[in-house]
């Protein structure tokens, strides 16, 4: 690794750091919200597993988009890929 200051004048590099601060600043309004949705989710499918003996496709759909989803954010918020999620680049 080679230190230098010519990395504060990329703009690729301030518009990630950018991406990235909106991207925590959003998670840390919605987080209570996101974890009353799982627990909504969980709820709904174990009702479901216990009543009509399987879980609903379409929820399962729904939460495996999302777990899709988040692991982009991680590994776009940890500088693993550069590869932007959702609402900068496609839906996965």
């Amino acid at each position: 690794m080679q230190w230098s200051l010519n990395n504060l004048k990329d703009g690729k590099i301030w518009l990630r750091v950018g991406y990235t601060f909106l991207v925590l600043f959003v998670l840390c309004i919605f987080w209570d919200y996101l974890l009353y949705a799982l627990c909504l989710l969980w709820l709904a499918q174990t009702i479901c597993l216990l009543f009509a003996g399987q879980v609903l496709d379409v929820v399962s759909n729904y939460v495996k988009l999302a777990l899709m989803s988040f692991y982009q954010y991680t590994e776009y918020l940890t500088y693993t890929t550069s590869e932007k999620p959702f609402p900068l680049d496609r839906l996965p």
